[in-house]
């Protein structure tokens, strides 16, 4: 055999499954989150896991250095979605509803749900027909840059931000398969009961499910199942609602105090309601211009807590421009749906580093980063992936190590 051939033979060898990649590329990044990131602290939803193990909606302890709503016959409602405080009850189970499991479990929930999201990522790239090379370059992208951030620091809402991803990279894993569209409707129901403005990533759905190679576009039972499933789900949060304010969909947003005697909507980003348009300049400044601080002092540049742009710290993602092929319009329709609402926010997602609320978009970007790069992967896009890493490595430690911040 000549050396050529034993070097063939030798590639071979090494190569291993999609899914075996995928859990050795997702025990990978929980390692690297739970390491990286400190503990999670004050955060709400392993006291409401509790909560409605003991068959209660609500905390009974107050706290008050959280945003939650205070009830007439006290405690204190959590004025988001609940389907993050429903991943915890299997913890809860086994810890029982009276242990405080936020300290027990430190960060390592997050860091799981992290590290499962990085493998549901490479997983969604392998079954949208994306190359072995692409694959693991735009999967090292995902997890290295904005979702590194959230999963490490996890705090209360950023746990939900990557509960969100999980039920969106699930949902759309069945999605691009064919897969149960009941199932997939299901799961971006889960997905909006995380964070709500994933929920309106609908059309991506119901697109993928409307193509067949054999017969093109067309209208098929799959989007009855789809939309039963978002259904499902739609009404359990109107039910939770109704049973807390009154309301199916009131979450509880402008009830939150803020001051002696005020609330949330008297914050001056408030200042326009919870929802404006005339905020969208400001997430668009934080997403697109905002940089590091030069300082006179090392490491010389300080990162803020109010944010820093994508162009900095995840540039990768700007490549999906170069995305082509047939589900192109309504993938990108869909990320605007999803980002309109974040945009129209009336604060931007601090405490951050670079813009967190891109991650409601994220399994669509990485399908359209997959349009952009199936075959093969450019210099460019290892590069800004490289870039990215570095930035957040650097990031995490001037913040988390150096407390350099401002």
């Amino acid at each position: 055999m000549t050396a050529a051939a034993r070097l063939g033979e030798r590639s071979r060898s090494l190569v291993i499954s999609p899914t075996l990649e995928a859990v050795l590329l997702g025990l990978g990044a929980l390692v690297l989150y739970w390491v990286t990131g400190p503990p999670a602290d004050g955060d709400v939803w392993p006291p409401l896991a509790e909560a409605f193990l003991s068959g209660r909606l609500y905390l009974p302890v107050d706290r008050p250095w959280l945003e939650l709503v205070p009830r007439l016959d006290g405690g204190q409602y959590v004025p988001l979605p609940p389907v993050p405080a429903l991943t915890l009850i299997p913890l809860a189970l086994i810890t029982g509803p009276d242990t405080a499991i936020g300290e027990l479990a430190g960060n390592t929930y997050a860091s799981v749900v992290g590290g499962i999201n990085v493998a549901l990522g490479y997983w969604l790239l392998s079954g949208w027909g994306v190359a072995v090379g692409p694959r693991r370059w735009l999967t090292a992208g995902f997890a290295l840059t904005t979702h590194w951030w959230v999963a490490g620091m996890a705090g209360p809402h950023h746990y939900a931000e990557i509960c969100a991803v999980m039920f969106g990279l699930l949902g759309l894993n069945l999605a691009v398969r064919r897969h149960s569209a009941l199932g997939a409707g299901l799961l971006l129901g889960l997905a909006a009961g995380s964070r709500l403005p994933t929920g309106l990533a609908l059309p991506a759905y119901a697109a993928l499910y409307a193509w067949h190679p054999a017969d093109g576009w067309r209208v098929r039972r799959e989007h009855a199942r789809l939309a039963i499933g978002v259904g499902l789900v739609s009404a359990g949060l109107a039910a939770y609602n109704v049973a807390r304010f009154g309301s199916p969909i009131d979450f509880g947003y402008a009830h939150i105090p803020s001051g002696e005697t005020g609330l949330i909507t008297d914050e001056p980003w408030f200042s326009e309601g919870l929802l404006s348009i005339s905020y969208i300049p400001r997430h668009l400044k934080v997403m697109f211009l905002d940089a590091f601080q030069v300082v006179d002092q090392a490491p010389f540049f300080r990162p803020s807590l109010s944010g820093a742009s994508l162009v900095l710290t995840a540039p990768f993602l700007f490549l999906a421009v170069l995305a082509r092929g047939r589900f192109v319009a309504v993938l990108w329709l869909s990320v605007a749906l999803v980002m309109l609402p974040d945009l129209m926010w009336g604060s931007w997602g601090f405490a951050q580093f670079g813009y967190r609320r891109i991650l409601d978009a994220m399994p669509l970007l990485l399908l359209l980063l997959g349009l952009a790069y199936r075959e093969r992967v450019d210099w460019l896009a290892r590069t800004l992936v490289v870039w990215g890493a570095a930035v957040h490595a650097y990031g995490i430690w001037v913040i988390n190590v150096l407390g350099f911040v401002s």
